[in-house]
């Protein structure tokens, strides 16, 4: 069974309440909610979360799939705690309906932009290589520039044999480099007991083919994503 599994807690310090903030007409974490439901695998929904309001918001929603709500303390809500640890741990725990051979779906409120197609081809791409898959996507300029640089303005590369160095500076001699883009994460029920120390150990990246990416966690992110059009993806 798939079960979608949408995090949203109530504190955030760069960008008060995001998770609850209006996006086109629904509250953020709401997109990633319907994404679930259209999905043709995603057979119930998961909707974790400290915040009450939240909660309360959820369950007035007319869902079609069943909807199971996780409540979260406020110790494992925190800045600081990471939701994949949450999710091997106390989730796991005190979930025992949950076997072995079921599959967490975890979307991000944070990224609305994605489309119903990919969270479904990633989830078949999982059931075919039997693995956990994660999407991911290219960086859109070549990291192999990259650098740092002190307060007297002396550069330092990030890698060796940078193209600063050699003067190879054409693009298309640059390796490609990848980064997760937080979209689609499916992940074994198995996996998850076996308290991995990272969501991406021993599992296979999924390149996205969402156009759009922002992952929305400032002022900054929420206003260039406010300017994009969510229909031509959902």
């Amino acid at each position: 069974m798939y079960y979608a599994f949408i995090p949203a807690r109530g504190g955030s310090t760069r960008l008060k309440d995001k998770n609850y903030l209006n996006f086109k007409g629904k509250v953020l974490f709401e997109w990633s909610i319907i994404a679930a439901e259209k999905s043709t695998y995603i057979d119930k929904i998961i909707f974790s979360s400290d915040s009450e309001k939240y909660i309360q918001h959820t369950n007035s929603l007319n869902l079609t799939k069943e909807l199971l709500i996780d409540k979260r303390t406020s110790d494992n809500s925190s800045a600081k705690t990471r939701i994949y640890d949450y999710l091997k741990k106390d989730f796991i725990k005190n979930n025992k309906f949950l076997l072995d051979d079921d599959y967490i779906v975890m979307l991000l409120p944070t990224q609305p932009f994605r489309s119903v197609d990919e969270i479904d081809n990633v989830i078949k791409f999982a059931e075919t290589i039997k693995k956990n898959v994660f999407t991911c996507r290219e960086f859109d300029f070549p990291i192999s520039f990259a650098f740092t640089f002190s307060e007297n303005s002396i550069i330092k590369t990030a890698f060796d044999q940078s193209p600063l160095e050699t003067g190879n500076t054409q693009s298309q001699d640059q390796e490609n480099y990848f980064h997760p883009d937080g979209s689609v994460y499916v992940l074994s029920v198995k996996t998850l007991k076996q308290n991995l120390e990272s969501i991406y150990k021993n599992s296979t990246p999924f390149v996205s083919t969402i156009p759009f990416f922002i992952d929305i966690n400032n002022q900054n992110d929420f206003n260039k994503a406010s300017k994009i059009n969510i229909d031509v993806v959902i």
